[in-house]
């Protein structure tokens, strides 16, 4: 009994492993001529990274929930929360307190996730 249960278990280990592993002849091709290949994963990553300043078409609520410890809701300006950081930046930049204040959380490290 115990080495049906051994043969098995393997069976479906190999079953597994082998679902999981690509065959060789489906490979992606190479990069031609230097090209690197990037993902279009990684290419988003590496557009969005959690600086508030690389972000301006961002909505503020978004940014907070990718980026920010859920805790800056508490002190965030409630009203700012759909707007874009581009808005939220041009307000800071006008004078607007609020804005002045929503800019400030954003980039403090206190809260980052």
């Amino acid at each position: 009994m115990k080495a049906m249960r051994r043969v098995l278990a393997s069976a479906v280990l190999a079953l597994s492993i082998g679902g999981l592993v690509a065959p060789a002849a489906s490979a992606a091709p190479a990069p031609v001529s230097g090209q690197v290949a990037v993902s279009a994963a990684d290419d988003l990553a590496a557009a969005r990274n959690c600086r508030a300043g690389d972000n301006h078409d961002e909505v503020a609520a978004k940014f907070i929930s990718r980026c920010k410890k859920g805790s800056i809701r508490r002190e965030f300006p409630t009203d700012r929360l759909s707007r874009t950081l581009g808005e939220i930046f041009a307000g800071k930049q006008a004078g607007d307190r609020d804005d002045v204040k929503a800019w400030k959380l954003l980039n403090d490290r206190r809260f980052d996730k």
